[in-house]
């Protein structure tokens, strides 16, 4: 019988007597795959056999007892290991051979392509399967990949399970040293990069996640989420091709792949199951939301991220973005709705038209703005975000969009102020705004003035009508004949004296912001000079 070239002849002479070796699979970093007929029970397998140097370094009693373990589990979607030993100083192990190919097959076509959300999760969920079952028998992978996700008859198995751990703890903590990956590059998870081998199961639950990853987006995570990313739920560092495609498939699937790559491993979803757990949700039906609902729950939305600890205090819009799309709110109209929010330019100092409500004596509203020459660092954000805290005596919500931020009031008990800043960069120029709606002063003063001077009931209706709802003239006039005429007159005071001071305030802290965000701008500069 005439042996193929590719073949060693003194492997296939080693192993003539049981396996017949007919051609290559395929090559790896710690095994060549050979598909090989079974004389005894006539059938083909693929039959692995451990590079010549590694099968040195660990001895057969070593690796032989280890693969045992992997010998032991049965589950429907683990390929199941067939014989294992030793011949002519090879080492090896058989396997079922699967015709339908691998997932590897699949992603690279021609032409490569990435799959769609339902197909990438239905392969995922018998993957995860088998991972949860092996992680319950005390067994870890180690080298999820799409070349370990074969199909028979259409449903994944996963292969290779257990081989990785049997090479690792036969060949010691040294193993490493000597060439031989454990694992895949861009697969390994970063503990197990780092030659660390204390394990567990979130080893696994990261390379599960980069071929979820790789299934959606067509190619394997440039760079591991860091920290801000997790917080985020969010790429941060995406490249753009990347981007576009996570953005189709929503924040709830981005937010759980950021989880399962989590460079940190105590950051990282715990298991397999947990993942898809997170995952699944993204196909549930979603509701469809209105412009107005959306401002609302970008709103809260942002409340709710905010009272979360983070690092610089500062939020992103992708963590408004995940915590919207818990509830089925696509990304795009998230962010439509951010940029509404951002305020109205209007000339220095100047207030818009029809503020300024004579029942009450005074503007029911204030904005102030100055134009910065230069572009303010973004490394600086934060020191303008204190200066604000500091003059306002209040920690306030901060919110970033790309290059411009906010920052608003926190409310609380006795405090009803409704105050933005906003800063945008942009075009050579630092546009600061300053903001604020005085329609729960205006309620304060003219509801809290009527209810403890007599007013009855009507002194809360005027303070409603006037401050929430900025009634006009005429609708005020026809309420206010049955007020009694003292209380609205010192409400009308006590509120002029107010605005007054507020007005002061404000305007000192737009000339405050405009003066420190020169400086910063300048800095560098002068640093140059």
């Amino acid at each position: 019988m005439t042996t193929p070239a590719e073949i060693p002849a003194d492997l296939a002479a080693a192993l003539a007597d049981r396996y017949t070796l007919r051609s290559v699979l395929g090559r790896g970093g710690m095994a060549t795959v050979y598909l090989a007929d079974d004389r005894k029970h006539y059938r083909a397998v693929a039959l692995k056999v451990l590079l010549p140097g590694l099968a040195a370094y660990l001895g057969a009693e070593r690796f032989l007892k280890e693969i045992q373990i992997a010998a032991r589990l049965t589950h429907p979607h683990i390929l199941a290991l067939h014989d294992s030993g030793e011949a002519g100083g090879f080492l090896y192990y058989v396997m079922p051979y699967i015709e339908g190919g691998s997932l590897r097959q699949q992603l690279e076509g021609p032409p490569r392509r990435a799959l769609s959300e339902a197909q990438a999760l239905a392969i995922a969920e018998p993957v995860a399967d088998a991972l949860t079952y092996a992680h319950r028998m005390g067994v870890l992978h180690r080298d999820i990949k799409p070349e370990n996700i074969l199909f028979l008859q259409g449903h994944p198995i996963v292969a290779d399970f257990g081989i990785a751990k049997a090479v690792s703890t036969a060949g010691g903590a040294n193993l490493t040293r000597t060439g031989f990956p454990i694992g895949t590059p861009g697969y390994m998870s970063p503990e197990q990069a780092a030659g660390l081998t204390d394990l567990d199961e979130r080893t696994d639950v990261y390379g599960l996640a980069v071929v979820i990853y790789e299934m959606l987006v067509g190619d394997v995570p440039g760079r591991w989420p860091t920290e801000d990313a997790v917080r985020a739920g969010r790429f941060l560092e995406a490249p753009a091709s990347h981007r576009t495609r996570l953005t189709s498939l929503g924040p709830v699937i981005e937010s759980a792949l950021v989880r399962g790559l989590a460079i940190r491993h105590d950051q990282r979803t715990a298991t397999t199951a947990e993942l898809m757990d997170e995952l699944s949700r993204s196909a549930a039906p979603r509701r469809r939301y209105d412009q107005d609902e959306v401002q609302e729950i970008v709103k809260r939305a942002t409340e709710l991220e905010a009272s979360k600890k983070t690092a610089s205090g500062a939020l992103t819009i992708g963590g408004v973005e995940s915590l919207a799309g818990q509830i089925g709110v696509p990304a795009e109209l998230v962010r439509q709705a951010a940029d509404s929010m951002q305020p109205a330019y209007t000339a220095p100092g100047a207030l818009p038209p029809n503020l300024v409500n004579h029942w009450v004596a005074g503007p029911t509203e204030f904005l102030f703005e100055r134009v910065v020459a230069g572009e303010l660092p973004e490394a600086e954000y934060t020191t303008i975000v204190e200066e604000i805290r500091r003059v306002m005596h209040n920690a306030g919500l901060v919110s970033q969009f790309g290059r411009s931020f906010s920052w608003t009031t926190v409310r609380g008990p006795g405090i009803r102020r409704e105050l933005e800043v906003a800063v945008t960069v942009r075009r050579g120029q630092t546009r600061i705004t300053v903001a604020e709606s005085m329609g729960q002063t205006i309620g304060a003063v003219f509801g809290g003035i009527g209810g403890g001077m007599g007013g009855g009931g009507m002194g809360p209706i005027i303070g409603v009508g006037v401050g929430a709802l900025h009634l006009a003239g005429l609708a005020v006039a026809v309420m206010v004949p049955a007020w009694i005429g003292v209380t609205y007159l010192t409400a009308r005071t006590v509120y002029r004296r107010i605005s007054g001071k507020r007005r002061r305030e404000l305007e000192h802290l737009a000339n405050r912001l405009a003066v420190l965000t020169q400086d910063l701008v300048d800095y560098p500069q002068r640093l140059k000079s």
